[in-house]
Formats: structure tokens, C-alpha cells, sequence
């Protein structure tokens, strides 16, 4: 058996290291016992159906624990049920030492080891604890921190003082595990969560209540309450729930919506240089008339209408009134192109140059 006092001041993950542990336990199949509200939904799932989850009484009595029975019938510890118990310092403290049923519930927690139980006592400080109780069962005590709540040396006070604000850090919850009560304890194990998935598994804000009217009862699996009502996911239930959505939807609505995807999908593929790019696909054909074609071309009435220079490549158009050519298409027709700036170029083949200006 193992006994844990989890303690740690108030937020600083106490209970959510506990309902990883619950998970850990529920999802093996073993049982578990508490005072806390757990979700099993969004812990397990909705098709969870081997569950044993006993709700104890925010202050159980020695008939609770009788009630919960045997976790474990084997002399495998490692199938242990789990016995979690919240806010110990309200009813389980060092000031109601006199209470007639401390000592049983003292004599049951000593014997939770043959009833196949573990043990976690969640509370703030260790010393809080009946000495008793903390004498005999403090084996392993955890202590739980929060990164969110650190500070780095130096790049925390940079940070500061750059923005007025605390340096934000992950908020990751961990605690150190050392074996026995004292403070220079070895330690033995470290544990980290991270709590953004179990946050919804529990009621961070329950208030625990001395008047607690129920007893100890067993929580149905999810399976139960939630999964065997679930429609299923086939595609007749799936055209019947896009019609659903479909008759929030006036008509105008969907014709509008219908005529803007291909707007978008046209303002997307829009390519401001598409009209190069087809005098250069238009070159490309008009090669295949071979160089008779070129031949004939005079370049009196063109002028240069576009120019670019990149190290180690040049490129221009230039436009007449009836047709344009590229550098690219220049070059493919058989003429030797001389740039002497961007509003001189000189075109030459078979022993006849043309110029053209800007």
C-alpha cells in the first residue's frame, strides 16, 4: 500500500495531480474512491463501461469506507484501488483529535493495505495533520508547484522592466515526491501534468460541507448515461443533420453564399502577371511559323513597354499597335538582342539590325 500527502498551497495543483492519478487508475480498470466531483465524460469518454468510481462524503465516516469494500483481491499492489481524499485540513486536523470516530477511521486507514486501497490526503500543509495519523501513515509526502507562478533570474527582472509585466510561463504542475514527513527527505519520484485536458474532469470550485446529506453511492459509467444515446455516426444521420443546418438558412442567404466561393476562388487565383505570362505562351506558337515570319517583321512602330535587370538576366517587352514580343520570344525567333540601356535595344539577324526606343 501507498500512502501520499499531497500538500501545497491553495492553487497550486493539489487536486489536479490527484485526478491524473484517478484517470490513470479508471482507464486500468481498478477502483476508485473519493470526496471530489469527477466528470467521467470528458475523462474517459462516452463508451467507458468498466468503471468503478465510488462518491465519498465530503466528511466520510469509518461505515463509508467499510461500504466501498475490497479494491484489490490479489497480491498484486500494482492493482490497488485509489482512495482520494480533498481538503483533509477541515476534518482530519490535529484540532479535532477528540473526535470519537478519528480512531476508527485511524484503525481503518492502518489496515487499507489488506483491503488492496491506496491512500492519497490532499492538504495544505503536512504539520496540519492528526500527529497521529501523520506518525503512522506519512510515508511519502508530495510537494506541488505551479511554473506559471516562477520566476527566471534575470530575464524575468529584463522582462519587467521592458514591459511592466510578469514574465508569462506555461502552467505546468508538478510535484516532488520524498519519502518521509521532513523537510531534507530523499526524494523518490516527480510527477508533471499538464492540466489543460483534465481542468473539465472536476469541480475546481466545489465547496466541501461537514452536512454533506448523501452517502456513499457508486457513479454510473459514461457509457450509461451518455454513450448509449449518442446518435451514431453513419451517413443517413449525418445528410439528416446537414439538413437541419440547412433550414436555419434562408434561400437568399445560400445563393449569396454560392455566388461568393467563386469570388474568392477567383480574387485567389488572380495573377497580376497573367498577361505576360500568355505573350509568352503566344511566342512559344508563333515559333513554330519558323523564321520566315520573323523576317518579315519590321520594329519601326514598336516601342519598349516593359524592362527589368537582375544580375545575370534581363528581360523586356516591346509593343506595337498590332502585336507585342518578349525578350524570351525575341531570342527563340533567331535575333541576337544587344541591350545598350532600358530605352535602347538592338535586335539583329542575317546582317539587318533594328532599333528600338522606349
Amino acid at each position: 500500500m501507498t500512502v501520499h500527502f499531497i500538500t501545497g498551497k491553495l492553487g497550486s495543483g493539489k487536486s489536479l495531480n490527484s485526478v491524473s492519478r484517478i484517470k490513470d487508475r479508471l482507464m486500468k480498470g481498478l477502483p476508485v474512491a473519493t470526496n471530489l466531483d469527477i466528470n467521467l465524460v470528458p475523462m474517459l469518454g462516452r463508451d467507458k463501461k468498466n468503471t468503478r468510481l465510488y462518491r465519498l462524503p465530503d466528511k466520510p465516516s469509518v461505515e463509508d469506507f467499510i461500504n466501498i469494500g475490497i479494491g484489490n483481491h490479489s497480491y498484486d499492489e500494482s492493482k490497488n484501488g485509489l482512495i482520494v481524499l480533498d481538503e483533509c485540513g477541515t476534518w482530519f486536523n490535529s484540532r479535532t483529535w477528540n473526535d470519537k470516530s478519528r480512531q476508527e477511521i485511524i484503525d481503518w486507514f492502518l489496515h487499507a493495505r489488506k483491503r488492496g486501497w491506496d491512500i492519497d490526503f490532499l492538504i495544505q500543509n503536512i504539520s496540519l495533520v492528526d500527529k497521529q495519523a501523520r506518525e503512522a501513515l506519512g510515508e511519502l509526502v508530495v510537494y506541488c508547484r505551479r511554473t506559471d507562478r516562477l520566476n527566471i533570474p534575470l530575464v524575468g527582472t529584463l522582462f519587467w522592466m521592458l514591459t511592466g509585466n510578469k514574465l508569462p510561463l506555461p502552467r505546468i504542475h508538478f510535484g516532488i515526491v520524498k519519502y518521509g514527513v521532513a523537510n531534507n527527505s530523499i526524494t523518490v519520484d516527480k510527477w508533471l501534468t499538464v492540466g489543460s485536458s483534465l481542468y473539465p474532469c472536476y469541480d475546481t470550485k466545489q465547496i466541501f460541507s461537514p452536512n454533506y446529506s448523501n452517502s456513499t453511492y457508486s457513479v454510473l459509467p459514461p457509457y450509461y448515461t451518455h454513450g448509449r444515446y449518442q446518435v451514431p455516426c453513419t451517413v443517413r444521420n449525418i445528410m439528416r443533420i446537414t439538413k437541419i443546418y440547412l433550414k436555419k438558412w434562408s434561400r437568399l442567404k445560400l445563393v449569396l453564399f454560392g455566388a461568393l466561393i467563386p469570388s474568392i476562388y477567383l480574387y485567389v487565383s488572380y495573377e497580376p502577371n497573367s498577361e505576360q505570362g500568355s505573350l509568352d505562351k503566344g511566342g512559344q506558337e508563333q515559333t513554330s511559323q519558323g523564321d520566315a515570319f520573323a523576317t518579315k517583321s519590321a520594329f519601326s512602330d514598336f516601342k519598349i513597354i516593359s524592362y527589368s535587370s537582375l544580375p545575370n538576366f534581363e528581360r523586356f517587352i516591346i509593343s506595337s499597335p498590332e502585336k507585342s514580343y518578349s525578350s524570351s520570344q525575341l531570342t527563340a525567333m533567331g535575333y541576337q538582342v544587344t541591350v545598350k540601356h532600358a530605352c535602347h535595344i538592338t535586335l539583329h539577324k542575317d546582317a539587318n539590325d533594328e532599333t528600338v526606343f522606349c
